[in-house]
């Protein structure tokens, strides 16, 4: 998997494409009170960079635990998809539920980063 993420990767940045900077899916807690509860997350980076054809990504409205290189870090609790990416050389990020359905790159999930 990391050779064919590693010739994507090239090949997307010669077009100014789609990388996957870093990507997590799992149980995320934000919440200051359950902070006690361990976070329960895995790292998908690579395989989610595998799933990127043609400077695009698109998922179905399916549980994200059944693709390639992904497994389900937390049984029976909702689960969500963390992306931070790179498109045409600015930062985006985005959160999906677990069987919501994803499209990116989105305008929409830009970073700004003006002041």
């Amino acid at each position: 998997m990391q050779e064919s993420v590693r010739r994507i990767i090239e090949t997307e940045e010669a077009r100014m494409g789609l990388i996957v900077v870093n990507a997590w899916y799992g149980k995320f807690v934000n919440d200051q009170s359950r902070k006690h509860e361990k976070v329960k997350v895995i790292d998908v980076t690579v395989p989610l960079q595998c799933l990127v054809k043609d400077s695009k990504l698109i998922l179905t409205e399916a549980s994200k635990a059944g693709l390639p290189g992904f497994y389900d870090p937390c049984v029976g609790e909702e689960k969500s998809l963390k992306v931070l990416y790179q498109f045409r050389g600015v930062l985006h990020q985005v959160m999906s539920a677990d069987n919501e359905a994803l499209r990116i790159p989105k305008q929409s999930h830009r970073i700004d980063t003006d002041g």
